[in-house]
C-alpha cells in the first residue's frame, strides 16, 4: 500500500481492503489499484478508449475497462480538483 508516508506491505487482499474503504473517497481502477478520489487531478480519455488517471503528485495510472462503469458511478457526485 502506498501512502504519503511511504510504501507498506499488508496481508489483506485488495478486495478485503476495498470493502473497508469508503466508496465516496476511494475507487478501484484496476485489478491491482485502488485510488483516493481526493488525489486525482484529472482523467484523460484516449481515442482507443483507454482512461489515464493523472494524480496531484504527478503520477499516472490507467483504468482497466472492467472498472470504467464503477468509476463513472463513483465520481458523479465528487468534485475533482
Amino acid at each position: 500500500m502506498q501512502t504519503k508516508k511511504g510504501l507498506f506491505q499488508i496481508r489483506k487482499t485488495l478486495y478485503q481492503i476495498e470493502a473497508l474503504l469508503d466508496e465516496k473517497q476511494f475507487v478501484r481502477i484496476s485489478h491491482s489499484e485502488i485510488i483516493s478520489l481526493s488525489k486525482i487531478m484529472n482523467f484523460d480519455l484516449s481515442f482507443n478508449g483507454t482512461i489515464c488517471v493523472n494524480c496531484i503528485d504527478g503520477s499516472k495510472s490507467y483504468v482497466s475497462r472492467r472498472y470504467v462503469s464503477k468509476i463513472k458511478k463513483n465520481i458523479r457526485s465528487v468534485k475533482i480538483v
